[in-house]
């Protein structure tokens, strides 16, 4: 079966020859258009996961199963016909959420919606638990979609994603990645996966406060405070052994240096 993908803007796609594929317009407000073939020729239905199905019904000269994952409309006959999938599925949310400047809070529901959070740290709210949505990385950031169907979200420039029962950061780049480098550095590996020292940090960086003095402030939680003692710890969750002495004269005679 093929399987094809858009873009972050507007796509459009012709059926030449009918048969079995599916197509994920990403991004954008995206048509398929299906010839001269009627409306009524199709069974169009949308599953739990959200993708819509476009099907041949029993007799036609040619079998059409298309599988459509952020797709808008669909034309036929001649482009006689429009038919906006948000309407037909009865879905009424805002197809288009713009942020601004600064640190915005979204609030989805059901339909589908493409959000584009612009500059700051912003967030999407929805109206479930983590595992009643899946979520899955695109061109241009994120898509969440509903298990049942009923709401899917195209995430650009989106840097929190907020939950009835947990917060999921997607900001690897920025402060959710330099708190895992922090967690991870510390306090060992198995810490970066800790939900309540992940929200500390993330919650400290979103609120101004800069990347060396989180680190220092975790190191201070660890109650060590000479050199070595310091080192040794870092090197061990960061290099997986133990630093040799000559390792540790290396790093004193670096921080001498940097402090003068």
């Amino acid at each position: 079966m093929a399987s094809y993908s858009g873009t972050a803007g507007n796509d459009a796609w012709t059926v030449i020859n009918p048969g079995t594929f599916t197509l994920d317009g990403l991004g954008g407000s995206d048509t398929l258009y299906l010839g001269t073939s009627l409306r009524s020729s199709f069974n169009i239905t949308r599953s739990a996961d959200g993708a819509v199905h476009v099907d041949s019904i029993s007799g036609a000269s040619g079998a059409l199963h298309a599988t459509l994952v952020n797709m808008e409309k669909l034309v036929f006959n001649n482009r006689q016909d429009t038919l906006d999938l948000a309407t037909y599925f009865g879905d009424t949310h805002p197809q288009a959420l713009v942020g601004t400047a600064g640190n915005d809070v979204f609030t989805v529901g059901t339909g589908s919606t493409t959000v584009n959070g612009l500059a700051g740290i912003d967030t999407i709210d929805f109206s479930g638990v983590r595992t009643a949505f899946q979520l899955g990385k695109t061109t241009s950031g994120y898509q969440v979609a509903a298990h049942n169907g009923s709401e899917t979200v195209v995430l650009t420039d989106v840097e929190r994603l907020h939950f009835n029962d947990i917060n999921v950061a997607l900001d690897l780049g920025g402060h959710a990645g330099e708190v895992a480098k922090v967690l991870g550095a510390v306090f060992g590996a198995s810490a970066v996966s800790n939900q309540s020292y992940a929200g500390i940090g993330l919650q400290l960086l979103d609120g101004g406060m800069s990347y060396p003095a989180l680190c220092e402030l975790a190191v201070s939680v660890t109650g060590q405070t000479s050199h070595d003692d310091i080192v040794t710890l870092l090197w061990r969750n960061v290099v997986g052994t133990t630093p040799t002495a000559a390792a540790l004269a290396a790093r004193l005679d670096e921080w001498r240096k940097s402090a003068h």
